[in-house]
């Protein structure tokens, strides 16, 4: 959630002492409140005496003998009034919650509607928490987790004094959110933020794959129906018109030629481009050929792309590498916009056809894909990068925060590097399945 102390509190928060609880009253209803308090009781962390050390330590926080809490990313503290003369000294002690847990879990708030409406409020409620447990991110520490200090003689862990103050948190937290986060070492105000900008980066992803379909959808009609599709649905509708009558006929040899002269303005196929027809022919048989020898079977079944324009006019434009004369004309037969062809192209020269269908965002990742690649970014130290980057998941796409640049997750279980260009995302690197070695080439100064 935050980054180089990006998101954290400077100054601690104080909870100040509440009201006294009267009689057996629970001391929270709330869920997070629930969730700290099972915790603290857990049957893990219980010893000798442990039982009885959390009676009187509910006493102790239902009469009032704790006072106010100052909370800090990683430690609790207060005042205690026990039967000592003077208050003993109390302090709590968790470690921050890791920066990939809790980017996932932010991740996993944000993609559900309940607990957006939450974080847009300012709260952590029963959707957010819900999900933290389902997610098993343990924001509310699990035993063994938390340290206890007093300046008591009880030897107990937690003595009775500890306890209480832990049961005073509890019974804060679920209205202040905020002391929840700090003490994990993190910020509500930017978990509110970002939790908003990812919202809006999905919608405005969303629209932008809509606008690209229905392009698509618009250049298909103007492209015309195929001829077998027009046949059949004149056959639906009454029947195909009539034949023309064809020309008896001739008797006699059948004379074939003269064809005209290559270099003849009349010449039916120009040599530039017939010469680029059989170079692209070569080129294509020599895969086929070198794919079926690799494999001992036939060639494979992407090579011959020709039922599919679309791919064949990529496949073609990426191997004319920006020729202008080929990508025209590529262009006039395909109907498709030059800078969506270039995009596609620069795609099918780092990865081929499976390039291809991250080139609008990828598919989701599998969690144990996202996992290993986070721990791979987090921990392995990047080039030009000053330390471990900010991750952002969005659909597909696992973001570098701050770098316009991101890796997509692509159906062969590989990442491909992108890099944003006036306002678009450009393929930039061959794909890997390490996320290290897929992001080098956009790493800031390459």
């Amino acid at each position: 959630m935050s980054r180089n102390g990006t998101g954290k509190r400077s100054v601690d928060l104080v909870l100040p002492k509440p009201p006294p609880v009267p009689g057996q009253r629970k001391l929270t209803d709330g869920p997070w409140g629930i969730l700290w308090i099972a915790a603290l009781e857990s049957p893990s962390s219980r010893d000798s005496g442990h039982a009885a050390r959390l009676d009187r330590a509910r006493t102790y926080a239902r009469r009032g003998a704790v006072g106010d809490i100052t909370v800090r990313a990683g430690e609790l503290s207060a005042r205690v009034t026990g039967s000592g003369r003077r208050p003993y000294r109390v302090t709590l002690r968790v470690p921050e919650l890791p920066e990939a847990e809790a980017d996932r879990l932010l991740e996993a708030w944000t993609d559900d509607a309940e607990a957006v409406a939450e974080l847009s409020r300012g709260q952590l409620g029963e959707a957010t928490a819900r999900i933290a447990v389902a997610e098993d991110v343990t924001l509310v520490p699990g035993p063994g987790l938390t340290d206890y200090e007093c300046t008591c003689p009880d030897w107990g862990f937690p003595c009775k004094h500890a306890a209480a103050v832990s049961y005073q948190y509890a019974r804060a937290i679920d209205a202040r959110p905020d002391a929840l986060l700090l003490l994990r070492g993190h910020h509500l105000d930017f978990v509110r933020e970002e939790a908003a900008l990812r919202c809006a980066e999905r919608e405005a992803a969303a629209a932008e794959q809509a606008a690209e379909e229905a392009e698509l959808a618009r250049a298909g009609a103007a492209r015309g129906v195929p001829a077998g599709e027009a046949f059949t649905r004149a056959g639906q509708e009454g029947g195909l018109p009539p034949l023309p009558e064809l020309p008896a006929p001739e008797t006699g040899p059948v004379t074939v030629g003269p064809f005209p002269d290559p270099g003849h303005e009349d010449s039916l196929v120009a040599p530039d481009r017939l010469r680029t027809l059989a170079d692209d022919a070569a080129h294509r048989a020599a895969d086929a050929y070198s794919h079926a020898v690799a494999t001992g079977g036939t060639p494979a079944a992407r090579l011959w792309l020709d039922t599919d324009p679309w791919l064949d006019t990529v496949r073609r434009a990426a191997r004319a590498d920006g020729d202008p004369r080929v990508v025209g004309r590529l262009l006039n037969s395909s109907d498709q916009a030059r800078a969506r062809l270039a995009r596609a192209s620069a795609a099918w020269k780092h990865g081929g056809q499976p390039a291809l269908a991250v080139l609008d965002g990828g598919q989701v990742p599998p969690r144990a894909a996202e996992t290993a690649a986070r721990e791979q970014l987090l921990t392995r130290p990047l080039p030009g990068l000053p330390g471990p980057p900010l991750l952002r998941r969005t659909g597909g796409r696992l973001q570098l925060v701050g770098h316009d640049a991101e890796l997509r997750y692509g159906p062969d279980g590989h990442w491909y590097p992108f890099r944003k260009r006036s306002g678009q995302w450009w393929p930039a690197g061959p794909p890997s399945q390490d996320a290290v070695e897929a992001v080098r080439p956009i790493l800031p100064g390459t």
